[in-house]
């Protein structure tokens, strides 16, 4: 019985030191905020805040983010038949490195129908040209106008090249 004693001893203190892992581990884990989407250091601003425009053949879409999460935009076709012109307005988000999503109501003023949806859309940013794309129309690149989401826009020299 003298042999038992020690074992005994030995089961408890693992035990023991096996709790004391267990808790201690989740309490770490559970102190620990894994951050999904890096927030900027002081005086940083998102990326996408600003104005962005986008023009493919007779196509010219510009956009507006501002700091607060909310977003403006507007397009119109220039030569095309049927002419049409869109406005979109709703919030943006950030959803990983460079990515973010916008939802919000799209709606067309065609010649032959207007079109009201509410829509989806993520893009992508790139740093290095500081451009712009929406993923589901990757053929279509944003350049920077401005940093400032406020800033005026001449839509006459824009819209009529």
């Amino acid at each position: 019985m003298q042999g038992s004693y020690p074992i005994r001893i030995m089961s408890r203190v693992i035990s023991i030191m096996f709790a004391v892992l267990l808790v201690s581990t989740g309490l770490f884990s559970g102190c620990i905020d894994v951050e999904q989407n890096p927030s900027l250091t002081g005086g940083q601003q998102d990326p996408m805040r600003g104005v962005w425009i986008s023009q493919e053949g007779d196509l010219t879409t510009i956009y507006r983010f501002w700091e607060n999460g909310t977003f403006d935009a507007w397009s119109r076709s220039v030569d095309t038949r049927p002419k049409y012109i869109y406005t979109s307005k709703g919030k943006w988000v950030v959803r990983g490195v460079h990515e973010y999503a916008t939802e919000g109501e799209h709606i067309g003023y065609g010649e032959v129908t207007a079109l009201a949806i509410r829509r989806i859309l993520n893009l992508a940013y790139d740093p290095p040209s500081d451009t712009m794309t929406i993923k589901e129309y990757q053929n279509q690149v944003f350049a920077r106008l401005s940093h400032d989401p406020d800033a005026p826009l001449d839509t006459a020299v824009l819209f009529n090249r």
